[in-house]
């Protein structure tokens, strides 16, 4: 059985200024998870681990890094899927934690699918995933970026105003097992509660182990109207390839929603691994046993 993981860390108008550490993030989440699945461990735990690389640092727009709404405030969105059972984690508009996609991992746990905000928040700390001072995950060039209204959320204007750096990621392990994760902390300057297309099972991301596993990036009140991880997994239902699957997906959303921008990362059950976007840039990264080659794209 191939091994399997990619990552992406957001589509938009990346900055040249911000391609370095881009380049580097998205490199270290990609070790991250590929010594998850050497070692034996699961595509779950791989695309966690890979994530939670990005989350920490202040190149990407999750976690530490984050944009802020309109208030100045860091609000995330994560979501989980774990393609051998379907089963589902995910928060939104959550505040003071430092890993968002390890307190989607939390209500993964339990029986259901998502949490908001403050009930999200006490989900978290009672499966001992780590808080934090809410403040403490604005960094400087964001907070400029809030002060200045750079990036300012328009309901109408896409990604050509600034990067959505979205992160994600997925993988496939030795048993066979998919999985995706999704984490961001949204658009800039966006209502107080505004949930994207992040932590929605079928739009940010989707995995079944019987046909394939997806994260998406972009914007999200475009991606959630097409359901765009689930149109990438369906490719890979009706036999295509997963490059086929990929392109199809991103080609739905342009064609089907004026102003759709977005990309998506996709592996299948037997270790294709495919990238699509329609945004200027995605920086995104992937290995695969098949060939047993990294990839890294800023």
């Amino acid at each position: 059985m191939p091994l399997a993981i990619a990552v992406h860390g957001g589509a938009g108008n990346i900055p040249d200024s911000l391609r370095a550490e881009h380049a580097a993030g998205i490199e270290a989440a990609l070790d991250a998870g590929q010594q998850v699945l050497q070692q034996g461990g699961s595509a779950l735990e791989a695309v966690i681990a890979a994530t939670q690389v990005l989350e920490a640092l202040p190149a990407f727009n999750a976690g530490y890094g984050s944009v802020l709404n309109a208030n100045g405030e860091v609000e995330t969105d994560a979501g989980l899927m774990d393609g051998r059972t379907l089963d589902i984690g995910a928060v939104a508009a959550v505040q003071g934690v430092r890993y968002p996609i390890r307190a989607a991992e939390a209500v993964l746990h339990t029986p259901h699918v998502l949490f908001a905000k403050g009930d999200a928040v006490q989900i978290a700390s009672a499966a001992g995933v780590e808080l934090c001072d809410p403040a403490s995950l604005i960094t400087p060039r964001r907070l400029e970026d809030w002060r200045t209204g750079n990036n300012d959320f328009k309901v109408d204007s896409g990604l050509a105003s600034g990067p959505a750096d979205t992160v994600g990621a997925v993988a496939l392990d030795s048993q066979g097992n998919l999985a995706a994760a999704t984490s961001t902390g949204g658009m800039s300057g966006k209502p107080p509660g505004r949930i994207g297309d992040s932590p929605l099972p079928g739009g940010g991301f989707y995995a079944d182990n019987s046909a394939g596993a997806c994260s998406t990036t972009g914007w999200g009140e475009t991606i959630a109207r097409v359901l765009m991880a689930r149109r990438a997994i369906e490719g890979l239902e009706l036999g295509l390839t997963a490059q086929e699957a990929a392109a199809r997906a991103v080609r739905l959303l342009g064609a089907r929603i004026d102003g759709g921008e977005g990309g998506l990362i996709l592996v299948a059950p037997d270790g294709q691994v495919a990238a699509s976007f329609n945004s200027d840039r995605m920086t995104h990264a992937w290995w695969s046993s098949r060939d047993d080659k990294r990839h890294i794209v800023a």
